[in-house]
């Protein structure tokens, strides 16, 4: 989920860049020569989205629409844009945040679906003795800036009361410094979020003082995509929205495979199920019930992201979030799931750990 601020300058200089350094990463569930392919990047960082992106490359359901995935897995969101913006990617998988960023950027890049939810929180470390977002008085919290998770941090501090800067300072820390901190007992509040979030309470770590689940995953694609390969673009939306209602189905199995990569791996499987869960999608009983289009919530929630984000000086202008919307084929793979079912027990597994 981790994202960095870049100006319209250095987005557009990647556009004109070149892509070979960007396809390092070694591009896995290639399907036949006579599929349409599709260049997909993702994470393996986020509940729900790390399960469905990894039931896309180890089953037969890209396939079966007629899909050659050309799957390459990057660290963190900022990467996403960077390969979709150089034209390494057709679609990719990033935070709300990111997409927020890209759209800024007055970049051609378009968020085309929902992809999952997930929870961000405030915690406190087991020896701070915070018990109530009151008693961050006075206190620093610590966690990396820039993303969801800062700015329903900030959110939550003004809810109680209290003045971010004034009564509560943040300092920026990054994931891996902050986990050491955090296991360290060298910090008394931070903010993050799942499995992350999960992973503390687990471990007896942390608690929580409070949560946000508004947090998403969304999907990007192309504007040069969407222009030439509209039919391509809601085959890959049904396939993906396939591929997260057969992780629902079979969650240890799509849990194990998500631990299979860093950084999940050591994840205890109780983690990511408790993390999971908060996505309604997750417990969906039905197909009919997976939702793929960004909601009319969700579009309100990223443009409360832009409007912060331009406020902290993040974003070098501040987009209109709903002119950036290309939701078409997300709506239709939702309006034909009653119509046209989906039975997971039909899908082939090509590859295990």
């Amino acid at each position: 989920m981790t994202t960095i601020n870049q100006s319209r300058r250095k987005f557009c200089a990647l556009a004109a860049g070149a892509a070979g350094g960007l396809l390092a990463a070694p591009c896995i569930a290639r399907a036949q020569s006579n599929k349409d392919v599709v260049r997909f990047c993702w994470t393996n960082t986020v509940i729900v989205s790390a399960q469905l992106q990894h039931t896309l490359m180890n089953t037969d359901i890209a396939d079966r629409h007629g899909l050659k995935l050309e799957m390459t897995q990057f660290t963190g969101s900022s990467e996403v844009n960077e390969a979709l913006a150089s034209n390494a990617a057709d679609i990719g998988s990033v935070s709300d945040f990111s997409a927020v960023m890209m759209m800024a950027a007055g970049i051609p890049i378009y968020t085309v679906a929902h992809q999952s939810s997930f929870r961000s929180a405030v915690l406190a470390t087991k020896n701070s003795g915070i018990k109530t977002l009151a008693d961050l008085k006075g206190k620093t919290v610590y966690g990396l800036f820039g993303i969801t998770a800062y700015l329903h941090a900030q959110d939550a501090v003004r809810r109680a009361g209290l003045t971010p800067g004034k009564d509560v300072n943040f300092v920026n820390m990054g994931t891996a410094e902050l986990s050491d901190a955090v296991r360290a007992q060298k910090i008394d509040a931070f903010f993050t979020w799942d499995p992350w979030v999960a992973n503390f309470e687990f471990n007896g770590l942390a608690t929580e003082l409070t949560h946000n689940t508004t947090p998403a995953m969304v999907l990007e694609a192309r504007g040069s995509f969407l222009k030439d390969k509209p039919d391509v673009l809601k085959r890959f939306l049904r396939a993906h929205a396939e591929a997260l209602f057969f992780a629902n189905q079979n969650k240890e199995l799509t849990n194990k495979w998500f631990r299979s990569r860093d950084p999940a791996k050591g994840l205890d499987p109780s983690v990511i199920e408790k993390a999971s869960d908060f996505d309604p999608n997750w417990r969906a009983n039905q197909f009919a019930d997976i939702r793929t289009a960004v909601s009319a919530e969700g579009i309100a929630s990223m443009q409360h992201m832009a409007d912060w984000g331009f406020g902290e000086k993040l974003l070098p202008k501040l987009p209109k979030v709903a002119d950036w919307m290309r939701l078409d084929a997300a709506k239709a793979v939702d309006a034909e799931a009653v119509s046209n079912p989906f039975d997971p027990k039909t899908v082939k597994i090509l590859r295990g750990l």
